[in-house]
């Protein structure tokens, strides 16, 4: 390579230089989803937990559906921990008739409220809303029964803080789907039409 050409390649590169030093830097900004979990969390019964419970799971933006799977699988997760208090509760020797009495009842009631969530959680999939509202109805009437199992023992009822924490992840999660319900069109199926029936032009009682 001659001077000349070194020159100009010199010449190139400085001016390059200069220039991406005075270039102004570029900033990624990523959208701030807290607005829209607040909004959406201020229809809930509970806003508070709605919020503690789905903000670390989103960094880029904001879904409802994504969100109501967050606050499910959380309600999963306080029954689950529940089932485990009431597991050990039975190990122990010295347990009244009455706490045991309580104990069957709530662990029949937990375990439809884990067959629930499945349903449930197949119909978010799906998004069936008004599968995932039946289904989440029961599981707020599975966690009542158990409450109401415990009524004149109130003393015993040792995991009535990890209930009441099922019934309020459950009532946010029926709260979601209630939303969800309504702001997405629903799908109406088509009628079938039955087949024609041999007393379709019959008038009168048939004897």
């Amino acid at each position: 390579m001659d001077i000349t050409s070194k020159l100009i390649l010199f010449t190139i590169t400085l001016v390059s230089l200069l220039f991406v030093g005075n270039a102004d830097p570029i900033h990624v900004v990523n959208r701030d989803f807290k607005p829209d979990l607040l909004n959406f969390c201020k229809k809930t019964s509970n806003p508070t937990l709605c919020e503690n419970t789905i903000q670390s799971h989103f960094f880029k933006h904001f879904d409802p559906s994504e969100a109501l799977k967050v606050e499910v699988d959380a309600t999963l997760a306080q029954t689950q921990k529940a089932m485990a208090i009431i597991n050990d509760l039975y190990k122990k020797s010295d347990i009244s008739k009455s706490l045991k009495d309580s104990l069957d009842i709530c662990k029949e009631q937990y375990g439809l409220i884990l067959d629930a969530i499945k349903q449930t959680s197949d119909a978010i999939a799906a998004r069936n809303w008004v599968e995932a509202r039946s289904q989440f109805g029961s599981i707020i009437s599975s966690q009542q029964a158990c409450s109401d199992s415990f009524e004149g023992i109130q003393n015993e009822f040792t995991f009535a803080t990890d209930s009441k924490a099922i019934f309020d992840l459950g009532g946010n999660c029926l709260d979601m789907i209630v939303d969800l319900e309504k702001s997405e069109p629903q799908i109406d199926l088509p009628m079938t039409e039955s087949p024609p029936s041999p007393f379709d032009n019959v008038i009168g009682p048939i004897s």
